[in-house]
Formats: structure tokens, C-alpha cells, sequence
């Protein structure tokens, strides 16, 4: 385990520690990842692509190791059709075969952490839904809540 995912894992356990439910942990997780440059295939607070950032997060939150893409994502683990904002959430944005290709953590207060190369400082950065599906205008975004069993 790398220091990056060691400190995360510990800012987790404090979390816990303090009696925050893991919806909160997880916003708080990603968080850790505002101004993280965006490196494409990496998944720390040091270096990360989009779902990177998640399976980073997830990890830590869940004491697993898994990595997994986008879709994998969309497809195996983030299954629930969410009611406002309740549970881990993740909005995912779909080109026109109905594949993720993207996708921003729902960091609380209407804000989502977007890792991405296409933000102008290339590194995690916090936006609104209505910021990210402009950003992405081509795409179709489709917000969904972690089905926790599929992870573990």
C-alpha cells in the first residue's frame, strides 16, 4: 500500500472514529482529492483519473483494493436509481452506446469532485451537476446511488 492510500485509510478510520456515517466519510474521502493532478490510470490523492478517485475512496471507506473503470462502475456497483441525496452517489456520464466514460463523486452541498483533464487546471476540482453536464454536453448524465454489497 502506498503513503497516499495509507493517510487515506487513517483519515477513514478517524472519520469513523467520530461517528460520521459512510456517506459522509465518502464526501469527506473525496474531498482529500480537490487539486489532485489528473493522471490517467492512478488512483491516489497524489495522482488520479476520474474512477480512480472512486475506487480510492470506496477502498478506503471499505478496507478493499479494487480498481475498476467508469463502467464498471455504472454497471456492477452504482445500480440504485437515487431519491435526492441519499446514500454514496455518483453521477456518470454515458456516450451513445450506453457505455460511462466518465464519471464525478457527490461531495456533498451540491457538489460533485470532477477529475478530470478537461478542467482548466487539469487536476480535481469541485462542481455543480449543472457545471458537469454542461462540461460534458455530449454526454448523457445518469446519477446513481453505490449498491455497498456489490463493492464488498
Amino acid at each position: 500500500m502506498e503513503k497516499a492510500e495509507e493517510e487515506l485509510l487513517a483519515y477513514a478510520k478517524t472519520l469513523e472514529r467520530q461517528r460520521f456515517t459512510s456517506k459522509e466519510v465518502f464526501q469527506y474521502l473525496l474531498l482529500e482529492f480537490c487539486g489532485t493532478p489528473y493522471v490517467w490510470g492512478k488512483a491516489t490523492t497524489e495522482q488520479s483519473d476520474c474512477s480512480g478517485t472512486i475506487c480510492a475512496c470506496l477502498n478506503a471507506l471499505y478496507r478493499t483494493q479494487r480498481r475498476v473503470n467508469a463502467d464498471t462502475l455504472y454497471r456492477t456497483c452504482f445500480t440504485r436509481t437515487p431519491v435526492r441525496y441519499e446514500g454514496i452517489q455518483a453521477l456518470f456520464f454515458l456516450d451513445n452506446t450506453g457505455r460511462a466514460v466518465h464519471v464525478s463523486g457527490y461531495a456533498g452541498n451540491g457538489d460533485y469532485l470532477n477529475e478530470s483533464a478537461k478542467e482548466t487546471n487539469k487536476c480535481g476540482t469541485l462542481r455543480t451537476e449543472a457545471e458537469l453536464v454542461a462540461k460534458y454536453f455530449w454526454l448523457t448524465p445518469v446519477r446513481r446511488v453505490l449498491n455497498m454489497e456489490a463493492w464488498r
